[in-house]
């Protein structure tokens, strides 16, 4: 099992017993404003959290999904980096977070915590995030994680009854800033 800590939080591993958590995020009304409908379903919730807890079964592993806890053991939300080609050394990072929670810097570092683990311990040469163009806070957190912008997909996306525009931003492992978590524990065997 991986564990990431920071200062204020750890970043580990889901298990199934997070689900009421987890679905809770996904449902909080601000969260869906820039995803479908469908994606607050409790199924939904359920689907991807059972691919998480395999991902994290998978040896070698390459997809990394975490879960965000406070130090209560409250699952705040879920953060990850996964290898999209292993001969590249790329990969995709993205986050979400309960909305009661954010303006208090959580997703800012986890996110450095989670991007700085993908170039130092799976190697990754670059690193890369998509978000609607919609999504100011996205793209903020983007920028401050020393993101560039590469470009539009425009009306790449259909839901809610229109087309969104999906923004590309992407950071390399030598412009990676202070990422770095402070301790990562394995448990349960190597990852």
């Amino acid at each position: 099992m991986l564990a990431i800590r920071t200062d204020r939080l750890l970043l580990r591993d889901f298990s199934i017993a997070d689900l009421p958590a987890y679905a809770r995020v996904r449902a909080h009304p601000l969260s869906q404003r820039f995803y479908p409908e469908e994606d607050a379903h409790l199924d939904k919730a359920k689907d991807l959290l059972r691919l998480f807890v395999a991902w994290s079964q998978e040896r070698p592993r390459l997809r990394y999904q975490l879960a965000v806890v406070l130090p209560a053991q409250e699952v705040i939300g879920s953060i990850g980096v996964r290898v999209t080609s292993e001969s590249e050394r790329q990969g995709s990072f993205g986050c979400e977070l309960d909305p009661r929670h954010w303006g208090r810097g959580y997703a800012l570092e986890a996110a450095r915590a989670v991007i700085g683990y993908g170039f130092r311990e799976l190697g990754l040469h670059r690193i890369y995030a998509e978000t609607l163009e919609e999504n100011a806070a996205a793209i903020t957190l983007a920028e401050k994680l020393g993101m560039q912008r590469e470009g539009t997909l425009r009306e790449n996306r259909w839901f809610k009854g229109r087309w969104w525009n999906t923004a590309i931003f992407s950071v390399l492992e030598d412009e990676q800033d202070e990422a770095s978590p402070r301790r990562v524990d394995r448990r349960l065997g190597a990852d």
